[in-house]
């Protein structure tokens, strides 16, 4: 990868120019929601379409929106905080909160979680699909490059992308690869590249980077998602690296999966439990489909086989491994016992120990001869580790984030990363804050008992669980979140309704009632950083995957005559329904609420100016958070009704300590009818909110 002295954007904004040369082609669909920054060339279609001529389009985009706000800074290669320094505010400039430690920058995060090809792909010919044509119809960076202005709209100044990693198309459970397959960890994915800039895939580094820059540029972070344990069943490293793969005999792939175990209740087990395991037939059936890596078992054969693989890659390297040697990779499980979710066809672990777990070495039936197998104890080795580390596995893995430092992101999820070897954690966390020391790195913990474990293992943010909480509202969770769970965290979360890996929020009870009030309460959660899963500010029904609290309708969310019914982002073709009704109403309330955020975020960061208000009826269908507003001595007040089916009266006493004197509020956002202003009567307060319905009120 060669990056010119003028910058990623400076060479893609060239070969546009030469792109730019082909006929012209006024015909090119998008969303009219992609043209909010004043576009003045499009025809208008029916359904919330345009018509555009993309090159023009995008040219314009950069010419009137991105380049002016780079102001001539080189961007290429740097995280926004070493162009900036490490505080981030609404337009990319400095607030008042000093980070705590590198990568504390995230507490003053709107998060946006995106997967390219399914947030910017669209069907630019009207033709009923996303198979390729002459466009790129499915998501692509220079495409992500469009949505920049609208996320900058409603607020968004952090990105987190799924995985943009070459994957693999082995063993898939769709139309294309999943994400999280990685083929190769150190290359793009070159169907993220866009036939606009030309034919060459190649080119997807390039457009890796302008994407990068022109986010950077729009004061917008990039985080970047890193699932170390696991690779393509397929991977480029197999030839060179057998070794550091599992293999069990091709003659069980059929029927490999995660073996039962009687009598087992609970989810990892511990070390004193792992002896009555180790004795259960099922678990010795499984062990014994095992084999050493070919390279071990037949040398000099493996050498001459890989030899002719590299000089001529084959179509299917996984049948002809099979076919050669007997074996075959196989597919990856849950590290919880007795987990019900089926295989993960298309990955596989790596071996990140050349020996077996030293808890599980003597329940063995015979160490000696006992190939290298997976199981709980393996997946989990951050609690079951051997004497043995894989360092030159784990040197590469380490490695994989400051590659992609070389394109200027700013952070990382790490999936699972409490399940890798401390040591191995570690090195990946500290290798990247070399170069950039406020690079910030989000964890895959759903416990919040555990935020401070995080927080010592170098995290600046945990995943959470508010997606599980906020939709069981009228079981009690959402208050219990907010009151209960969210201000004793050690460690911030985000503030989620929906995840990639969940239902849509609006096919929860409430549906679009529920995803407008989860979505503006997201904004003021103590101790939370918002997060919009792409589609959330579209009303999106389908999910992109359903790994996490599966529920009815799944993956049928869209009616049968939908292009896209039945389909998942993670595995299919998918384009976002960008025009569904409400839509356009949706992202300006995320505009809008984010403009009160901004307005008070430094009294949002503080927990001490949180407090409870105290309801003095309807406690359970009423929701309400307070804070203090020193500067003015004010309290900022936000208030919901959880009951999606009824209008609800708030009543709020016991004010007097937080407001002062004052007779009269002010609303400064609703969901539902609002009065500008609102008498106060003996420091209490009496609101009527609609269904769903929220204020957020000054006083």
């Amino acid at each position: 990868m060669r990056r010119s002295r003028k910058g990623f954007l400076d060479v893609l904004h060239h070969r546009l120019g030469q792109s730019s040369e082909q006929p012209r082609a006024s015909k090119y669909r998008i969303p009219a929601a992609w043209s909010c920054w004043g576009y003045d060339r499009a025809r208008s279609l029916s359904k919330g379409e345009i018509a555009v001529d993309p090159f023009d389009f995008l040219d314009q985009l950069l010419h009137r929106v991105i380049l002016p706000a780079r102001a001539g800074r080189r961007l290429s290669g740097k995280s926004f905080s070493q162009i900036a320094g490490p505080s981030l505010g609404r337009r990319g400039k400095s607030i008042n909160v000093k980070a705590q430690r590198g990568g504390d920058w995230i507490k003053q995060a709107t998060i946006y979680g995106m997967l390219v090809r399914v947030s910017s792909a669209w069907d630019h010919t009207g033709r009923g699909s996303l198979r390729p044509g002459r466009w790129t119809n499915t998501g692509t960076f220079v495409k992500s490059i469009l949505l920049l202005p609208l996320l900058r709209h409603m607020g968004i100044n952090t990105l987190y992308l799924l995985p943009v990693t070459k994957c693999s198309r082995a063993f898939r459970k769709g139309e294309l690869g999943c994400p999280y397959s990685a083929k190769n960890f150190f290359e793009l994915e070159a169907d993220l590249h866009d036939r606009l800039i030309g034919e060459d895939p190649s080119d997807v580094d390039t457009e890796f980077g302008a994407f990068v820059e022109a986010a950077h540029a729009m004061g917008i972070r990039v985080m970047v998602d890193l699932a170390p344990r696991t690779a393509s069943r397929d991977s480029d490293l197999i030839l060179e690296h057998p070794d550091w793969f599992y293999w069990i005999d091709r003659n069980v792939a059929g029927r490999y999966g995660p073996p039962v175990i009687e009598k087992f209740e609970g989810s990892i087990p511990r070390p004193a439990q792992l002896a009555p395991m180790f004795k259960q037939e099922a678990l010795r059936r499984h062990l014994s489909w095992f084999r050493e890596a070919p390279s071990v078992t037949q040398p000099d054969r493996w050498k001459r086989f890989a030899k002719q693989c590299a000089q001529k890659p084959p179509d299917n390297l996984m049948r002809e491994i099979a076919k050669e040697f007997g074996v075959i990779t196989p597919p990856g499980f849950s590290d919880c016992v007795n987990d019900t979710q089926p295989p993960w066809s298309d990955v596989t672990f790596l071996r990140l120990f050349r020996d077996h777990p030293a808890a599980s070495v003597k329940h063995l039936p015979d160490p000696l001869t006992q190939a290298p197998y997976v199981f709980t104890d393996t997946i989990k080795a951050s609690r079951f580790p051997g004497k043995k580390p894989n360092l030159s596995l784990w040197t590469l893995l380490s490695g994989i984030l400051p590659f992609y430092q070389k394109f200027g992101i700013d952070g990382a999820r790490v999936d699972m990363g409490h399940a890798l070897p401390p040591d191995l954690q570690n090195m990946i966390i500290e290798k990247p804050r070399r170069k950039d020391p406020d690079f910030c790195f989000m964890a895959e913990e759903f416990s919040y008992e555990k935020a401070a474990a995080a927080r010592k293992d170098g995290y600046n943010a945990i995943l959470g669980a508010s997606w599980y909480m906020q939709p069981r509202a009228a079981e009690g969770e959402f208050h219990r979140l907010c009151n209960e769970v969210l201000p004793a965290a050690k460690l911030p979360s985000l503030a989620a309704a929906e995840t990639p890996d969940t239902p849509r929020s609006v096919t929860r009870s409430g549906q679009k009632r529920f995803a407008r009030l989860a979505a503006t309460l997201n904004h003021f959660l103590p101790g939370a950083v918002p997060f919009i899963n792409s589609g959330m500010e579209s009303f999106e029904r389908q999910p992109l995957n359903l790994g996490l609290d599966t529920q009815p309708p799944g993956q049928f969310a869209l009616k049968k005559s939908d292009p896209y019914h039945a389909k998942l982002g993670f595995f299919d073709r998918v384009a976002l329904h960008w025009d569904n009704a409400g839509a356009v109403g949706m992202i300006e309330l995320l505009h809008r609420v984010s403009l009160v955020r901004q307005e008070f975020l430094d009294d949002l960061q503080n927990p001490k100016n949180h407090f409870r208000p105290k309801v003095a009826m309807n406690q359970r269908k009423i929701l309400a958070l307070g804070w203090t507003v020193r500067r003015r001595r004010q309290a900022l007040l936000v208030l919901a009704n959880i009951d999606f089916k009824q209008r609800r009266r708030c009543v709020l006493a016991g004010l007097a300590k937080r407001i002062g004197g004052r007779t009269e509020g002010r609303s400064l956002f609703a969901i539902g009818k609002a009065d500008d202003f609102m008498q106060l009567r003996h420091a209490g307060l009496d609101v009527m909110l609609e269904p769903g319905g929220v204020q957020v009120i000054l006083v």
